[in-house]
């Protein structure tokens, strides 16, 4: 009888030890501050970065498997909206934005990162390998 004691006795303590743990956490926190977040994979290699890049401005950055920028979108320096996407040597691709004279646009790149096509609101351009405007509308 007195083992059954000890055992209820024993409980009742770690139940009250556990309440009064319990009772004592607070909310999380409203804001949660930091001037870099990463995310890893299995691996523990970083696939995602939100951070402020000092020459570029706050971004998201997405990362391929060999730890290269594929994406980003963020904010130029200028404070305008923007998303890159790149082929994996990280120089061509496709950039999206509007400019700072509310004029979206859209340009192609080639893997070489020469510009080759420019559409915005004001018109389409399109340019030769040299980046050279051979054609363009209004």
């Amino acid at each position: 009888m007195k083992p059954t004691w000890v055992f209820i006795a024993a409980l009742c303590i770690v139940a009250a030890a556990a309440a009064a743990f319990a009772a004592g956490r607070s909310a999380p926190p409203e804001v949660v501050q930091a001037q870099r977040f990463e995310l890893v994979d299995a691996e523990g290699e970083v696939r995602a970065r939100l951070s402020v890049a000092p020459t570029i401005g706050p971004g998201l950055f997405l990362y391929d498997d060999r730890g290269e920028v594929r994406a980003r979108m963020g904010l130029t320096r200028d404070g305008c909206p923007s998303l890159e996407l790149w082929d994996e040597e990280g120089r061509g691709g496709v950039t999206v934005f509007v400019g700072t004279e509310d004029n979206p646009a859209v340009m192609l790149r080639t893997s070489s990162g020469v510009a080759r096509a420019a559409l915005s609101a004001s018109g389409l351009e399109l340019y030769d390998e040299d980046a050279e405007q051979v054609w363009s509308a209004p």
